[in-house]
């Protein structure tokens, strides 16, 4: 802990912004320092039962595994990873996504030593556009019509770019492209009339913004690891 300096003042600081998860691990990925939002992930009262631990301890076994991949990748090249989109560290079927960045931590001679982190929930993000960058119009605009036939074209001219440096940029700030984060946004409002209302999947499929239930089906099933009408059975007991 002494090696990470002053960083216990970024720690305290990070607990005043409630929507916002930050941590801390070493060098095996075990976590040092842990906010209080990341510590209600985590579903710890604490700090203190979280220190020490590793994902393996809180999340499932898939998510654990990309998250350790990650910082072991962050340690070995140096480079952090920067607004990357992912699903949130939960059970499998969880719709919430997450935006976060990890960096590298080095000792005073520049040796790695561990990563720092910090992510927020897509929907938490959404009530501060500013945090999306130069894309905070486009990103306003794709959560407000998600459910619409959006035109990479026409994105890209609402913040003065070309199609080409659009995409470029839109890949290098969240790590994905517009499409998979597009479709990330829609499955995302599915899960919530999947649970929230009564409607039939078909119906659900065409109003976040899909024109073919198949297609729909398949891709909510690959990124939510279960069928439509799995994940409203498991969310809404004798559905």
């Amino acid at each position: 802990m002494k090696r990470l300096g002053g960083i216990e003042t970024f720690e305290q600081l990070m607990d005043l912004l409630p929507d916002v998860a930050f941590y801390v691990k070493d060098s095996q990925s075990r976590f040092v320092m842990s906010n209080r939002r990341h510590n209600e992930i985590c579903h710890a009262a604490s700090e203190l039962q979280v220190i020490g631990k590793t994902d393996y301890d809180f999340f499932p076994r898939d998510r654990a595994d990309l998250y350790v991949a990650r910082d072991r990748q962050i340690m070995r090249t140096g480079i952090p990873t920067i607004n990357v989109v992912a699903p949130a560290p939960e059970e499998e079927g969880s719709n919430r996504l997450i935006i976060g960045s990890k960096f590298p931590l080095k000792d005073r001679q520049g040796t790695i030593i561990g990563v720092a982190g910090v992510y927020r929930s897509v929907d938490e993000t959404r009530a501060a556009p500013q945090s999306y960058g130069p894309f905070s119009k486009a990103m306003q605009h794709i959560h407000e019509h998600y459910q619409e036939a959006l035109n990479t074209h026409d994105i890209a001219t609402m913040v003065g770019l070309s199609h080409r440096q659009f995409n470029r940029r839109f890949h290098r700030f969240f790590n994905t492209s517009l499409c998979q984060y597009l479709m990330r946004v829609r499955i995302n409002a599915a899960c919530r009339l999947l649970t929230e209302t009564d409607h039939s999947v078909t119906g659900i499929a065409g109003e976040v913004g899909f024109y073919d239930q198949s297609h729909f089906s398949r891709t909510f099933t690959r990124l939510m690891g279960l069928s439509p009408l799995k994940y409203r059975k498991r969310h809404i007991p004798g559905a």
